[in-house]
């Protein structure tokens, strides 16, 4: 008969397990937290991979190894001082033992599986605050992340171990197991896939090798898991006989060997006199175990790692408050002593002015032409170099010899910051310079500003005095250039037409002498012409006349004087045709086209010196007058107040600065915390 004690609390602890709610919690748990972070990071980054995000599409059930490791806990091995699992992933076994008042420890090597998993104790612990105090996760490598815990007294839980391992690191492992008290290996995924009863037959007698002896105890969950619960000996300090109470004996409900956790559920389960009345109801809002004369004590020396928890913000302080004093108060702190306390004061002298030209005097002078040139038709390229000029080093090289630049930028009394640093070189001047003295050329009215600052009014005022003095000795020596060289241009240019126009008639006497005195072999041959033309003209009258008297009367006394002058013309004629012919054959088409062409060289000679004269007058008269001038219409004054620097506005500006990076700094960091976790 079996005893009327045992059977009650038996059947008490089958109560106990079948009100856990631990399976369901967990999981819906895993299924909110896991969603949201694939959602946001994606499968790889969130540590699901396809494995989790596989299970996650079929609802994530609870692994039937892990809801059978949580009933032989329970039912078996429920005074452990903790239970660790070796690879615990997503952490599901590890919480659900937190959840029912079991000590556990979860460890995972992969980051970004821990970081889910912590995730997912967090989102439990706002509804149930015990199971944070139960459960401790930590992100490291076994064996290194139980080298200073005392897990003598505690259990090993190896679910699905499958990585690759060097010997030295399997030995070490193997090594590190064996100062548990317990060890519940799955034979079938321990390093390596074994799925024959031989390979595991030969892992068992590897680890027994290393002091980890069989128990009778195994899971076997066919293609799912096949686990065997090996023991390494009690705890330093425990007796034998302590141990042997705390095991189940044979007759008290513990399996046969071979006997799975699920056959063994269906018999009537026993447990020792010793732990009678252990387990007992509890409601599901808050599980817990606890003895029926006091709550378990911890064990002694036994410390849970650390659990990794929110930092609690402070209103006004923390990292956040030690952030905004770094980046915004000390910052503020210092611009307030320099800007109030230490800045030297800065005077400011401004003088604007135009620069002119007589063509742009001229149209000034008429109102009409500058109205309808507008504002654009004063401006002169030479305001830009006049600018350029303000801003180069020639300039500070010309203001160099009225004023000590030196001994007024290097005061050893001006703050360190603003002064010009001893020993500077040549470069630092110019880029002091620019600092100092500004210049600004005005698009739209044509003028140039100029701003001065110096640490006195004086000395503002004379440095502003000595910059115009130079760029109108600049202007002036700029003119005298333009001149020579418009006097000179203009000198070359007659010389050249002068001597282009003597090889042109140089040209046309040659080939008036080739010709044999031929003037214009044209005007030549048109002469001679006409001459013949005269004769033949008063012939043809003369015949006609002596016809005509010869007709009516015959014996006329003015037929011989008529005869006598018709005579006279056709000799005149005859000598004459043979002449006009020899000079017209002397005019040939080349001859007169090769005269044509050297008379209308000259022609473009003579015309070319006329242009070159008149041009070098019109030079000399403009080389009387000055090309450009500056046009002073605001003269320099001395200054009555600093101006520079503006120390409100530049405290605000340094208090403005720090905040925004301060923040901006905040937002990133708060962003990639959430990103990560």
């Amino acid at each position: 008969m079996p005893d009327p004690d045992r059977t009650q609390a038996a059947d008490q602890a089958r109560s106990v397990l079948e009100e856990s709610r631990a399976p369901e919690v967990i999981r819906d748990a895993t299924v909110k937290v896991l969603g949201e972070r694939i959602r946001l990071l994606g499968v790889a980054r969130s540590g699901a991979y396809e494995h989790y995000q596989l299970q996650l599409s079929n609802g994530f059930p609870i692994p039937p190894g892990e809801a059978a490791i949580l009933d032989l806990v329970r039912l078996r091995f429920p005074q452990m001082r903790s239970y660790h699992e070796i690879g615990s992933g997503l952490g599901t076994l590890p919480l659900m033992l937190a959840h029912d008042g079991f000590a556990s420890v979860g460890i995972e090597r992969d980051e970004r599986r821990h970081l889910t998993a912590t995730a997912i104790l967090r989102e439990l612990s706002e509804h149930l605050p015990s199971i944070e105090s139960n459960c401790r996760l930590i992100g490291a490598a076994f064996p290194d992340a139980i080298a200073d815990l005392d897990v003598s007294d505690s259990m090993a839980i190896l679910t699905d171990f499958v990585s690759s391992q060097s010997p030295q690191d399997y030995v070490r492992l193997c090594h590190c197991l064996a100062r548990y008290r317990y060890v519940l290996v799955d034979l079938q995924r321990f390093c390596i896939k074994r799925d024959s009863e031989a390979e595991q037959e030969r892992l068992i007698e590897e680890l027994t090798s290393y002091g980890l002896s069989p128990r009778d105890e195994t899971i076997d969950l066919g293609g799912a898991g096949y686990y065997q619960l090996f023991e390494c000996g009690p705890p330093p300090g425990r007796s034998r006989h302590a141990a042997d109470a705390a095991k189940p004996v044979a007759d008290s409900g513990a399996a046969a060997p071979g006997e799975s956790v699920a056959n063994r559920a269906e018999r009537p389960m026993q447990l020792p006199a010793a732990r009678r009345g252990e387990i007992q109801a509890r409601s599901t809002s808050e599980p817990t175990v606890r003895e029926t004369t006091a709550p378990p004590a911890p064990h002694a020396g036994m410390a849970l790692p650390p659990m990794p928890r929110r930092v609690r913000r402070k209103r006004f302080g923390g990292l956040v408050g030690l952030s905004a004093l770094l980046v915004i108060g000390i910052p503020s702190l210092l611009a307030v002593a320099y800007y109030g306390f230490l800045a030297s004061s800065q005077y400011v002298t401004t003088f604007q002015f135009a620069v002119r030209s007589p063509s742009q005097a001229s149209a000034a002078a008429r109102p009409g032409v500058s109205t309808m040139m507008g504002g654009a038709g004063m401006m002169s390229p030479d305001s830009f170099v006049v600018t350029d000029y303000i801003n180069s080093p020639q300039a500070i090289a010309d203001v160099e010899r009225e004023v000590d630049l030196r001994a007024m930028f290097a005061k050893p009394n001006v703050d360190f910051w603003s002064r010009l640093k001893p020993g500077f070189m040549a470069e630092d001047l110019n880029a002091y310079w620019t600092r100092m003295v500004w210049a600004n050329f005005d698009l739209i009215s044509g003028n140039v500003s100029v701003s001065v600052r110096a640490f006195t009014p004086r000395e503002s005022f004379r440095l502003a005095q000595a910059l115009i003095d130079s760029s109108s000795e600049m202007f002036r020596k700029l003119n005298a250039e333009a001149r020579q060289d418009f006097v000179r241009a203009a000198d070359e240019n007659v010389k050249r037409a002068q001597e282009q126009l003597a090889k042109a008639r140089e040209a046309l006497f040659v080939f008036r002498e080739e010709s044999g005195g031929l003037v214009d072999p044209d005007r030549t041959a048109q002469a001679g012409a006409a001459i013949t033309d005269e004769l033949r003209k008063q012939l043809v009258l003369l015949r006609t006349q002596h016809d005509s008297i010869q007709a009516s009367a015959p014996n006329s006394p003015r037929l011989p004087p008529l005869a006598s002058q018709i005579a006279v013309l056709e000799g005149q004629i005859g000598k004459d045709d043979p002449l006009g012919a020899a000079k017209a054959r002397s005019s040939t088409p080349e001859t007169l086209a090769e005269y044509q062409s050297l008379d209308l060289e000259r022609q473009y000679a003579d015309k070319q010196y006329t242009e070159a004269l008149a041009l070098r007058n019109q030079a000399y008269l403009t080389a009387q007058n000055q090309l450009s001038y500056l046009a002073l219409f605001a003269a320099p004054t001395l200054a009555q107040t600093s101006l520079y620097p503006n120390r409100p506005r530049a405290i605000a500006s340094v208090v403005l600065a720090a905040s925004a990076a301060w923040f901006v700094g905040m937002l990133i960091v708060f962003a990639l915390r959430d990103h990560l976790m």
